[in-house]
């Protein structure tokens, strides 16, 4: 039987004195050894508790990468609080929503944002107060197992953000998970380079390598100007990069190779070939790619480097994005348009088990929680491949259908992604009474060129699969997590231009 308490404060002390005087976090502009670290959020959590928070309480995080930002959230989950980060990119909409769904009150934040907050009717902790203070690990309690202990949202792209729930058990669960799905072993001297927001996958990976004796540097963003000198002076030896950062990367410092990294994680966006190889001339073969969700921590799925690479050694790939097999303690299943279970090479929504998935979530109606044992329905399209791989196709609510044909946006974009040379390239259709749905090629930033670039790379496909109107904006709508949000780009298209429907459809700008 499991324990009824989580001893995350036992579990930090651990890893202080044992590494007391390493450094732990630097964040471009001053590090923090272990034993500060662990004093500063043990000071977060004694005043989150002297303020009478309660287990479960949602107590928000609103800073930016630093090391306050690291400190400031172990503190929070020490306290038994469910720790609710808030990008501090949000809009005031988008707060006010996230704040309403999940009845924050406390918000740990920076004396700048402090009068934001109050005017939300929250109560904030400024955390340059406690930016000297020190508390003592040994004095902090364990927190109930089943409490909530975080709360992410998802990212809005089809709808409202939602608020995921997960317990302190399945968080502790989620961390073991995590750090036996390490590619490398993490101990004293690895040091991993994180620049995307802390509140995302960079979390997970801090606690992932302070855990087990290694260091973080966390940039506030891809600022080229720091982290080439972090990568050419051979200190890094990890680095979280999704495709966004891999480009930007690539692009700022052709031909540059650093043999010295172990491992590159990489996924939250499909990775091109030509980007592939592009990541593996600057760092060798050692990009490894899983799939995570807001609702089942990372990793879900693995492809490990070796077999990244083997992947993409099979050539072009259009039918769906290898992101592995199934991690320890995950159960992925598939699930047919009819309810049956597809075979392999057959697409159905991937559905998602295991010990450390969320409990529950908030929308504008209240907490739904998840029945015990159910599986969660991901809205993600997969297939499983002859060797037991999990391919993901594209999602549910994107699926158009043009001329009676069902079409993945995900694929053509996939086979368009070279066309833009660089720029990117979304997928929308439009409602159309000739065809139903019309596809739609959108390009961010690119050239003239590109139109007839796009209908070449896409000439193998299906006619139904191959867009019949192309637009440039010079930029694309994006969410606070950086993925273009199909939706308000189709609603941008639709407010520049208008359509002349049928079979020849074209696109009349207006005003």
């Amino acid at each position: 039987m499991m324990q009824p308490a989580i001893p995350w404060a036992s579990d930090l002390k651990s890893a202080c004195d044992a590494h007391a005087t390493r450094l732990a976090v630097f964040d471009g502009a001053t590090g923090m050894t272990y034993r500060e670290l662990g004093g500063r959020a043990a000071a977060v959590a004694q005043a989150l508790l002297d303020a009478g928070v309660t287990p479960g309480e949602p107590v928000a995080t609103s800073l930016r990468n630093s090391h306050a930002a690291v400190w400031g959230a172990f503190g929070v989950r020490l306290s038994g609080a469910a720790e609710t980060p808030l990008n501090p990119a949000l809009g005031a909409d988008e707060l006010r929503h996230n704040l309403a769904i999940t009845g924050v009150k406390r918000v740990l934040t920076t004396a700048a944002n402090a009068d934001a907050f109050k005017a939300f009717g929250c109560t904030p902790m400024v955390i340059e107060d406690l930016d000297t203070a020190r508390g003592d690990l040994g004095k902090i309690p364990p927190v109930p197992r089943e409490a909530h202990g975080r709360i992410g949202f998802t990212s809005g792209t089809t709808g409202a953000p939602k608020a995921i729930v997960q317990t302190h058990g399945a968080r502790w669960i989620g961390n073991l998970l995590q750090r036996a799905a390490l590619p490398t072993a993490v101990g004293p001297g690895s040091r991993i380079l994180l620049v995307t927001p802390y509140m995302h996958g960079a979390s997970v990976l801090t606690m992932a390598f302070l855990e087990r004796g290694g260091s973080v540097v966390l940039l506030d963003g891809a600022d080229m100007a720091r982290i080439a000198p972090l990568l050419e002076e051979g200190s890094i030896d990890h680095i979280f990069a999704p495709p966004t950062v891999l480009a930007k990367l690539t692009t700022a410092l052709p031909d540059r190779h650093f043999p010295g990294m172990r491992a590159v994680f990489c996924g939250t966006a499909p990775l091109s070939p030509t980007l592939y190889g592009k990541a593996c001339a600057m760092f060798g073969p050692v990009i490894r790619i899983a799939y995570g969700k807001t609702e089942l921590t990372n990793p879900i799925a693995v492809l490990t480097a070796e077999q990244t690479d083997a992947y993409y050694a099979e050539g072009p790939h259009y039918d769906g994005v290898c992101v592995g097999y199934p991690a320890s303690g995950v159960e992925i299943a598939l699930r047919g348009e009819d309810g049956a279970i597809p075979g392999p090479g057959e697409d159905g929504e991937v559905l998602l088990r295991g010990q450390h998935i969320y409990a529950g979530h908030y929308a504008t109606d209240g907490f739904h929680p998840l029945e015990p044992g159910a599986f969660h329905e991901t809205g993600d399209l997969g297939r499983f491949d002859m060797q037991g791989r999990l391919h993901l196709v594209g999602r549910m609510a994107d699926v158009m259908k043009s001329g009676g044909y069902k079409v993945h946006p995900d694929e053509i974009e996939r086979a368009l992604a070279a066309s833009g040379q660089g720029a990117a390239v979304a997928v929308i259709s439009l409602p159309s009474e000739y065809w139903g749905e019309i596809v739609v090629a959108v390009a961010e930033g690119a050239d003239a060129g590109w139109p007839e670039r796009a209908r070449s790379a896409v000439a193998g496909l299906g006619r139904h699969k191959q867009p019949r109107l192309h637009v440039t904006m010079q930029e694309l709508p994006r969410n606070v997590q950086g993925k273009m949000v199909r939706r308000r780009i189709r609603e941008r298209v639709l407010a520049e231009y208008g359509l002349v429907d049928g079979p020849h459809p074209r696109l009349e700008r207006r005003g």
